[in-house]
């Protein structure tokens, strides 16, 4: 069973806590909802790398007819790939059979951090909430769920997700000692709970996407416990558990 759960609002604050046997990386906009899509429409698996550049060098070993290089910088796609960071550009004409290598600002750079330990590491987005739940009812020991931010900042929608999937656990287990922090983000969540796409829209992040032509993916990614998406990030690739 869990012994603590708790929620670091961006990686910087992960790196300063005890180690965790769980982690659960949270980029509601965009990066974790967009792997939950990919694979809920038949992708291989994914492929989280910081840079462009790397993301280049992966593709060239996986070989092109095999792999699809997606990202963003400035929420826009990388000049020379082929996807960007938006959920709707997943479909399964695009996706399926391929192993998609992911850079982008701040989604996978958190998830490269999360796999430096021995962590058993998820991906989590309002999208799969319930799932990736059944999920942590049965970890064991110290489970850290890690919001990604943006740029170094907490974002309000991470935080509101992890608040979601505090919620759910503590109404599984109302024993269920979790953090200050895992408090807090619980907090958040039930006075946004009703409203959840206009909590979401309200966000810093969210309103410069909508700012950039983005508008349907805030949408998008605001629906809670749409997919049965489970993605585990082990030996460098994301897939479906």
């Amino acid at each position: 069973m869990i012994a603590t759960l708790d929620m670091a609002a961006t990686p910087d604050f992960g790196t300063s806590r005890a180690p965790a046997a769980t982690v659960v990386v949270i980029d509601v906009l965009r990066a974790t909802s967009t792997i939950v899509t990919a694979l809920d429409n038949g992708a291989a698996g994914v492929v989280p790398v910081r840079e462009a550049d790397e993301a280049i060098i992966v593709m060239r070993r996986l070989g092109r007819e095999r792999s699809l290089l997606c990202g963003e910088r400035e929420s826009r796609l990388i000049a020379g790939f082929d996807l960007d960071n938006s959920p709707a550009s997943y479909t399964r004409e695009r996706v399926e059979g391929k192993t998609l290598v992911l850079t982008t600002t701040n989604g996978t750079r958190a998830l490269v951090e999360a796999a430096r330990g021995n962590a058993l590491v998820y991906c989590a987005a309002l999208l799969n909430r319930a799932a990736v739940v059944e999920r942590l009812v049965h970890a064991e020991g110290y489970v850290r769920l890690l919001c990604a931010g943006s740029e170094g900042n907490l974002s309000f929608e991470d935080v509101l997700c992890a608040g979601a999937i505090v919620d759910a656990l503590v109404r599984h287990d109302k024993h269920l000692a979790i953090t200050d922090a895992a408090r807090a983000a619980a907090t958040v969540y039930a006075a946004n709970a009703k409203k959840l796409t206009t909590a979401i829209a309200s966000g810093t992040h969210a309103r410069a996407l909508v700012e950039k032509g983005f508008a349907a993916d805030v949408n998008a990614c605001a629906k809670i416990d749409v997919s049965r998406c489970v993605p585990l990030y082990a030996d460098g690739v994301i897939g479906a558990v």
